[in-house]
């Protein structure tokens, strides 16, 4: 099992340093009976994509994590929640529009059933990602289309009963890093490899010479997680966050 790392209750005057990386732990359930708050919050982009999901589920950890969202770059920026303004890079990535630039604040967010994780960071992009392990889903086949032989090979290696979660491990750490990068689609998968060490610091360069750190870590039990980001020798604080702060 990757690292499980403490999750503390955060000051209300939160800041980041220059080489801070702060990831969020959002329980998604425990902010069900505040989503009528919560929708005022969102552009009218963000309300759109919440009225297109079909399993309720998802349509409340996506309220609650864009909720959570705002409510923690208010925070940071020292700012109401009114006044911040996303945009989005050509693959689709968030940013924060501050004035006439965007802010030095980098972040990233993924839920999946019932957690949502949000990284943050100053000046160098970060990825984050969280799968549920489900030994249902045919992780094998999706592996042999998309991993790299080296990857193939490790997964090849472990024993059935862990076939499930090294799969969705290595499966959160190349999301991470695909998200950190923004580059969405136009990364092949196939093209770079991570590892399944079950801690620490993994790193990459990408093809333009630049590195880029992965830190693998458990976020539930059950759950698979990483978060990337520019750049290396990052300090990692996790927080706890309640939806209805």
């Amino acid at each position: 099992m990757a690292n499980a790392p403490a999750w503390f209750p955060a000051p209300r005057d939160v800041s980041l340093g220059p080489s801070e990386l702060h990831v969020w732990r959002v329980r998604c359930s425990s902010g069900s009976q505040l989503l009528q708050r919560y929708i005022p919050v969102l552009s009218p982009d963000e309300k759109e994509r919440a009225s297109r999901f079909v399993i309720e589920e998802a349509r409340r950890d996506f309220i609650v994590t864009r909720s959570a969202l705002r409510a923690l770059l208010a925070r940071y920026l020292n700012t109401r929640q009114g006044s911040v303004v996303l945009r989005y890079g050509s693959h689709g990535k968030p940013y924060v529009f501050v004035g006439d630039g965007d802010s030095s604040i980098r972040f990233n967010v993924s839920h999946s059933h019932g957690f949502a994780l949000l990284a943050f960071g100053l000046q160098r992009e970060v990825g984050v990602d969280i799968e549920q392990v489900r030994t249902e889903f045919p992780g094998r086949e999706i592996a042999e289309r998309f991993f790299s032989d080296r990857e193939l090979a490790e997964l090849r290696e472990l024993p059935p009963e862990r076939s499930s979660e090294g799969f969705f491990q290595f499966w959160s750490r190349k999301e991470a890093y695909i998200k950190a990068r923004g580059g969405g689609l136009q990364i092949p998968l196939q093209s770079f490899s991570v590892e399944l060490g079950e801690s620490g610091e993994q790193r990459l360069v990408d093809e333009e010479g630049r590195g880029w750190s992965i830190y693998p870590f458990t976020p539930g039990l059950g759950f698979a997680a990483a978060v990337a980001a520019a750049g290396e020798d990052w300090q990692l604080k996790y927080w706890e966050y309640l939806p209805e702060d």
